[in-house]
Order: C-alpha cells, then sequence, then structure tokens
C-alpha cells in the first residue's frame, strides 16, 4: 500500500522522500529499504509529531498520509502547482462526499478556509452540516510550517498533537478541491482495503483496455499493476495474473486461468483453467491446453501442451507435442531436477518423464509410458519402464 503512495509522490514531481515509520512496524520498514529514507517515530504522539521527526523542512514541503493508495500522481502535481501560484502559506486538497466521516474543513463566512476539526473532535451537528473532507495532502512553505509546528498542542480528545492543527498559525490557507472523492479513502481496515483494490482492480484494466488490451468481463478479472500485456490481446474471465508477468501480442489467455511471473510471447494461448506459475517462459505461437500446469519451464515456439498436463523444471524445445496427461516428475523427494524434451518431440498421452531426464530431437514415446532414461534423438520408447523399440536410422 505504502508504494502507492511513494510512487504517486515520486511521479507528481517529488524529490527527496522520507518516509515516517513506528518502530514497532519493522516490516514496513525493511520493506522501504533502500527506496526511500526511513525516519522512526519512536514515541508516537500524532501526525504532527511524526512530521517533527523529519528534521529541515526548506523550501516548498510535501506532505502526504500513508495509508491513501489511490492517490493519483496527477493530484499531486495539481496540488504543488496550486500552492505555487497561490503563494499562500499552506495548500490542502478537499473533497466533498456526505459518505465519509473523516476530518472536516470548516470554512468562514467569504468562504475561506479556516480549521480542520478531526472526526474524534466533531459536534453532531458538525457532523451533520459539513461535507467537505481533508483529503490527506499538503504542501507547506517550509520555514513558516517549521514555526507553526512549534505553537500546536496536544489540547483534544486523543491527546496527540494533529498536523492540521498548523492550519491555524498558517492563514490563509490555499485549498483544492478533487473531483474523485476515492482518492481520499484512507486504510483504516481490511473492509477499505477491498474497497481500494477493487477500484484500483478497475484502474489497472482500463489502462490496459485503453492500450488495445480486450477484457472480456473487467469485473471478475484480477490483474497486476505490474503485468504488461500486448495490443490484440484477449483476457476472458476469472482470469488471475501476478507479478512481473509480460504477456505478447495477439494472445488469448483464460478463462479460469492463474499467471504469476511468468512470460508468454506473442500468439499464444492459455486456458481454460491452465495455471502458468513462475520462472516459466512461452515463447510464441504456442498452445497450453485446459487444465495444464506448469513452473519453471521453457515452452519453445509453435509447441502444444495440451490438457490435463504438468511441466516441472522443464525444457521444451520447438515445434514439439505433449500428449495429454504427461506428467515430468521434476521431485525425487531432495532436489527438483530438469527435464529435456527436443525439438519435434513427441510425447505419448499419459507419459511419465521421471527426471532428470532427455527426449532427445524428434524422439517419441509410446501412450502410457514412464521414460526413467535418455531417449536417444529420433527414436522412440514405449512400456513401463519405457524401452526404446526403433532408433532415429531404423527402416
Amino acid at each position: 500500500m505504502i508504494d502507492w503512495v511513494i510512487d504517486a509522490a515520486r511521479d507528481g514531481g517529488a524529490g527527496d522522500i522520507k518516509v515516517v515509520v513506528n518502530p514497532h512496524h519493522a516490516e514496513v520498514a525493511a520493506h522501504l529499504d533502500g527506496k526511500v529514507e526511513v525516519v522512526y517515530q519512536r514515541d508516537p504522539r500524532g501526525t504532527a509529531h511524526a512530521l517533527q521527526q523529519v528534521g529541515a523542512l526548506i523550501g516548498d514541503v510535501l506532505v502526504v498520509n500513508g495509508d491513501s493508495p489511490l492517490l493519483t500522481a496527477d493530484t499531486v502535481r495539481r496540488v504543488v502547482e496550486a500552492h505555487r501560484t497561490a503563494k499562500r502559506p499552506a495548500t490542502i486538497a478537499s473533497v466533498v462526499d456526505p459518505r465519509r466521516d473523516d476530518g472536516r474543513i470548516v470554512r468562514g463566512h467569504d468562504g475561506e478556509f479556516r480549521k480542520i476539526v478531526e472526526r474524534k473532535d466533531a459536534s453532531d451537528e458538525l457532523r451533520k452540516n459539513v461535507h467537505e473532507f481533508n483529503v490527506g495532502i499538503y504542501c507547506f512553505d517550509g520555514g513558516r510550517l517549521k514555526d507553526a509546528l512549534a505553537k500546536i498542542s496536544d489540547d483534544n480528545k486523543a491527546g496527540e498533537y494533529y498536523l492540521t492543527d498548523v492550519f491555524l498559525h498558517m492563514q490563509p490557507v490555499n485549498v483544492v478541491q478533487l473531483a474523485d472523492p476515492n482518492e481520499a479513502m484512507g486504510i483504516k481496515d481490511r473492509s477499505r482495503l477491498a474497497a481500494a483494490t477493487k477500484i484500483m482492480q478497475r484502474r489497472i484494466l482500463e489502462r490496459l483496455m485503453e492500450s488495445g488490451v480486450t477484457i472480456t468481463d473487467p469485473d471478475s478479472t484480477f490483474v497486476d499493476a505490474t503485468v504488461t500485456i500486448g495490443q490484440d490481446s484477449v483476457v476472458e474471465p476469472f482470469s488471475v495474473i501476478k507479478g512481473h508477468t509480460a504477456i505478447g501480442t495477439e494472445c488469448r489467455i483464460g478463462p479460469h486461468v492463474y499467471i504469476e511471473e511468468a512470460r508468454i510471447g506473442d500468439r499464444s494461448d492459455c486456458g481454460p483453467f491452465v495455471k502458468i506459475r513462475p520462472g516459466t517462459e512461452i515463447a510464441e505461437n504456442v498452445h497450453i491446453g485446459s487444465f495444464a500446469e506448469l513452473v519453471r519451464t521453457k515452452v519453445g515456439r509453435n509447441s502444444k501442451v495440451p490438457h490435463v498436463s504438468y511441466l516441472g523444471d522443464t525444457d521444451l524445445g520447438e515445434d514439439a507435442n505433449i500428449g495429454a496427461g504427461t506428467i515430468t516428475a521434476n521431485f525425487d523427494g531432495v532436489h527438483k531436477n530438469r527435464t529435456e524434451i527436443g525439438d519435434g518431440a513427441f510425447v505419448g498421452v499419459d507419459t511419465m518423464l521421471v527426471a532428470p531426464v532427455k527426449l532427445g530431437k524428434g524422439a517419441r514415446t509410446g501412450a502410457g509410458s514412464v521414460v526413467t532414461k535418455d531417449v536417444p534423438e529420433g527414436a522412440t520408447a514405449i512400456g513401463v519402464p519405457a524401452r526404446v523399440i526403433r532408433k532415429k536410422n531404423d527402416r
């Protein structure tokens, strides 16, 4: 979640990024190590106290809540540009949304900003009549901000130093009202996390569709932001595509496909009910049939892996055909072992290849064979265990 916020700030023009972290959240600090500067708030006493931990506040200072993954880089740029244009001590973003119950923005009779009242401190009247809310993105004059931070107190129901109280000492305040209330969504529980995930997923799918990818049912399709899909590819319903997966042009994926950390070449297809696991590379013009599963496997151009097959730790050449029900038994109880299947090989249905084993170029296996020894180039092997009955030069 914090990565989305950092990316929005960085893409919006922020330079020296610092993230304030509670020391008890060691996993967050570890995740951020090397990406940004981590600053610890060892005695959590509110958002203003957190900002005081970052040290020098010079020039334009952008402050963003870390639990707002729906914030966009365009909004960051807009707030910073509005701040520089208005030349006021502080700028904040707001949304009008009667469904919310967060910190409220109170304006005077002249329409100018007066203060922010946090949810815990809002009266019933304020809750009923004021529906303009603080988004959690601010831009300050650094020098004025430092002075304002020194003036605020913890005289509130939470007993904390609120960052929003600095605006009492930084008038006049510029307000940038956003059109999309979703950008202000703070993730305070699992329910909001699910809601934010759904919105973000829709954004990802819309970007793909705008780039020329067909998503036949966006409501039942799930694609990570790190996935790339080429133009004129089609993703069928109930497909899940995760991690740094790259899918080429004119591919067909799904329905009911799971792909993670894999590469799929142009004009290839996978599905239905195919599972492509990490470390798999599929070349161009490849067919992966229903209920097949591949992991740490390379598939050459024009090859076919149809129907209820499992290829684990396999190097499959070009123009090869894997019969339905084929399994590469890659685990010997201690190690994962590789299977090599050469170009143009033809593997009969229900073949079991016990790794480490190699089928040479153009080799063939009979239906139901259990292959425990290498099969030479052009040879045919059948049986349990499989034995070579025809070699390349046999007539």
